[in-house]
């Protein structure tokens, strides 16, 4: 592109005017948002929005910096002495819903509870710095979050009448979810237990598992067939990528600029169409798979039908250029975008990079680990590179104890079609921390209330949180 078309391409995306060139990278942040919230069941204006003071760097003593964490609150069944349901956020903005539906809401409600949400420094309004540069992302750590949970926990206690000795109850989604695990390994003395649905809890660069666990969960779902299509379909860009015929294959997806022999692009490109159907699979419900698999059926030729439904899915033409992205991403100031910080956080503590290296899925080998290595040196500094983001993630898992958390009192669910499930563990830790693998259930789905289209397993293993809350409380 031009100057004056790239300056023209970022006005339009500034300005959220999707219809003309779509965001490409809305796959990327598509993955990592906030559960999509539960309809509220008592009116969301009982919500508070509140603010504590946190230290900038919990671990300096020397540093007085201090920022303002944002948090909700709902004090509606509060009863003094009651226990308090703290809903940890994670890598996005929190909103009033899980504090006013789902699961955690049914049992704060049936137990005279008070509801939390809490929101992780640097992401949604919890910006403890002026800007997003490398020299401030310093400060964004897992650590850093859970010594800020802790404080929280331990203002709330003091400052909430009756609750000096109301006992505490961490629920956690995702990464949100890995936090409660590793927060009742360093401070077990502040809660009484926690719920981890959807926890990755083992740090890994080359996360091969997760597209194996797309291609499986669409098996499952859709059967052979689709599963086989998506496969001739990556096959079939491949060979054209190979044969040289980029603008072909540009016009077949609609791109705004014809792909080129830009390895780079190419990696972009195939990482992209991939993205399409993690997020379908990642936070599937039933008959978002099904209609997925029928729109890539409705053509005559494997190639066909997946591009119909990556037109449709883009809504216009989009870019696969890596240039844009890293300029898109390389920005510092604030925005309502998270994923710059993310982005750090998978170079700096987890690596969780969805590759293609594995040949157990169907969406070929051209985006490999070197990519996303690639992203980390691009996007923040050269201190990033392969052999440091490997470090950071054994030190990951050297201080969080990987697989092998040494916890009490959580009780840890999957659902089986989830990708992140394989970085979870999937067996009881010990005997008083269960695990559950809930059969046909994507990420996080059994945080919404108990209904009557919950699977029997589904259902047994809802039951059985209010029960271990029950027990973790004292409360028979």
């Amino acid at each position: 592109m031009k100057t004056s078309q790239r300056i023209l391409y970022f006005l339009l995306l500034s300005l959220g005017i999707c219809e003309v060139l779509s965001n490409p990278w809305k796959i990327l942040e598509d993955l990592h948002r906030e559960p999509p919230p539960p309809t509220p069941k008592i009116d969301p204006r009982v919500v508070t929005e509140e603010w504590i003071e946190q230290k900038l760097d919990n671990f300096d003593d020397n540093n007085n910096a201090t920022y303002q964490m944002r948090y909700l609150a709902n004090a509606e069944f509060y009863q003094p002495g009651g226990p308090i349901f703290i809903y940890v956020g994670g890598e996005w903005s929190v909103s009033p819903g899980w504090i006013t539906g789902g699961h955690t809401f049914d049992m704060a409600r049936e137990l005279n509870g008070y509801l939390f949400y809490t929101e992780h420094r640097f992401y949604g309004q919890s910006r403890p710095t002026p800007d997003l540069s490398f020299e401030n992302l310093q400060y964004l750590h897992v650590n850093q979050a859970l010594a800020d949970l802790a404080h929280f926990i331990e203002v709330k206690k003091q400052e909430i009448p009756g609750a000096s000795s109301s006992g505490v109850i961490l629920v956690g989604a995702s990464y949100s979810a890995t936090m409660v695990t590793w927060f009742r390994q360093y401070y077990p003395h502040l809660i009484n237990g926690a719920w981890s649905s959807s926890a990755p809890l083992l740090a890994k660069a080359d996360f091969v598992e997760y597209f194996e666990t797309v291609g499986e969960s669409i098996r499952i779902v859709s059967g052979d067939e689709c599963y086989n299509r998506l496969d001739g379909a990556f096959r079939e860009a491949e060979r054209m990528i190979e044969a040289g015929e980029f603008a072909a294959l540009s016009e077949l997806f609609n791109l705004c600029q014809p792909l080129t022999n830009n390895q780079l692009d190419i990696w972009n490109f195939f990482s992209s169409l991939s993205g399409l159907l993690a997020g379908v699979v990642q936070y599937h419900w039933p008959g978002d798979i099904e209609g997925t698999c029928e729109i890539i059926m409705s053509q005559d030729t494997d190639i066909d039908g997946f591009a119909e439904y990556a037109r449709r899915r883009m809504g216009g033409c989009w870019s696969a250029e890596y240039e844009y992205f890293v300029e898109y991403y390389s920005r510092t100031q604030w925005t309502n975008n998270i994923m710059r910080q993310w982005l750090f956080q998978t170079c700096n503590e987890y690596g969780w990079y969805q590759t293609s290296g594995s040949n157990n899925q169907p969406f070929g080998s051209s985006f490999p680990i070197d990519f996303y290595y690639q992203w980390c040196t691009d996007l923040y500094d050269e201190s990033f590179y392969n052999d440091s983001i490997n470090y950071n993630i054994y030190v990951t898992n050297l201080n969080q104890n990987g697989m092998n958390p040494i916890i009490t009192n959580v009780y840890s669910t999957h659902g089986q079609l989830d990708p992140w499930r394989p970085m979870g563990v999937q067996e009881n830790v010990n005997s008083f921390a269960p695990t559950a693998v809930i059969p046909m259930a994507s990420h996080c789905a059994d945080l919404y209330s108990i209904s009557d289209d919950d699977s029997p397993e589904m259902l047994a293993s809802k039951l059985r949180t209010t029960s271990l809350v029950r027990q973790w409380l004292f409360i028979f």
